[in-house]
């Protein structure tokens, strides 16, 4: 967020801004000289008090406030800030191959990257949404929707899926595919934490997404470091391999960067959802202030002539 000034007028304004101060600095030496001239202090404290030695001060300063504020409106300042567009369509890609249940995030990486999803789902109502999810093959399981209730209980539903193995680039299609009418900005999240095996390569795959252009952001889940750990659930999924291979990242990097999306490498819950929230559209919007620094002058204004007529006024 920033607030820029108008070229055309910016030396008008520092130039503006420098007189205000020379006036006010004449007008108090003057106000000193017009009472030293009146001798008798000790009649006028008795009938007026001490304040009124300084009665100028808070109208004059309201007065510099508000000649300031008209000012720096002529100057046309704008605020500049982003928000998120209302012009995308999104759609989760989620790995469900046994590794997922792997325990370096609590409970699991598909607990915390389910629980990731549905944050990232909540900040981006009214946008429409889809789910797939990939194992050895790729399911879809939400067509692109707003109705958010809907896909978090969709996304709470999921678990892992069988046949064995990691079919990235079939889950980019099948989420391609979702999008592929859509007029609007469209992007895919990715979230893995293996290297594509089995189903369609991914340059092929990388052919169909910058043809539609389609960004993805890849989100590589999980430990840096090799994995030798025993899933119980992956035997009832016919997955018999313990030992998992390393998470395929120069891949992944590869999409991301052809596609003009984001890698990241999520090692706790902090970077996971941050990885989400990166993947956002946003524009930028433009807002003038010179009305709203109109607007407060005068009201600085009347709060200072309100001054003037009552607590402040002249004595005869």
């Amino acid at each position: 967020m920033e607030v820029v000034f108008s070229y055309h007028y910016s030396n008008i304004l520092i130039f503006l801004i420098g007189m205000v101060i020379i006036i006010y600095l004449l007008s108090r030496y003057c106000a000193k000289k017009r009472a030293i001239r009146f001798g008798n202090f000790e009649i006028l404290e008795r009938v007026a008090g001490r304040r009124i030695l300084s009665f100028s001060m808070i109208p004059t300063l309201l007065r510099i406030l508000a000649l300031s504020l008209v000012i720096i409106a002529i100057s046309d300042p704008v605020l500049i800030y982003s928000k998120p567009s209302l012009n995308s369509d999104y759609v989760i890609a989620l790995d469900t191959s046994s590794s997922m249940l792997t325990p370096d995030f609590k409970p699991n990486r598909l607990e915390a990257a389910k629980e990731a999803a549905l944050d990232f789902i909540a900040e981006l109502k009214p946008e429409r949404v889809g789910i797939v999810t990939f194992s050895g093959k790729a399911y879809v399981k939400s067509e692109l929707s707003s109705d958010h209730l809907q896909l978090e209980k969709i996304i709470k539903a999921i678990s892992i899926e069988p046949p064995a193995g990691t079919a990235i680039g079939d889950a980019l299609i099948s989420a391609a595919s979702l999008m592929q009418n859509s007029p609007r900005n469209r992007t895919i999240i990715l979230i893995t934490d293996g290297r594509n095996n089995v189903g369609i390569p991914l340059n092929q795959t990388l052919e169909t997404l910058k043809k539609n252009g389609i960004r993805v952001f890849a989100i590589g889940i999980g430990s840096k470091e090799a994995l030798n750990y025993t899933i119980p659930q992956a035997q009832e999924l016919n997955a018999t391999v313990a030992e998992f291979p390393l998470l395929d990242e120069e891949s992944l990097k590869f999409i991301a960067n052809q596609t003009k999306g984001m890698y990241f490498r999520a090692e706790n819950r902090s970077v996971l959802t941050d990885a989400f929230r990166a993947s956002l559209s946003y524009e930028e919007v433009r807002m003038g202030l010179s009305l709203y620094l109109l607007l407060a002058a005068c009201l600085v204004l009347l709060v200072e002539w309100g001054l003037e007529i009552t607590k402040y006024r002249i004595i005869p």
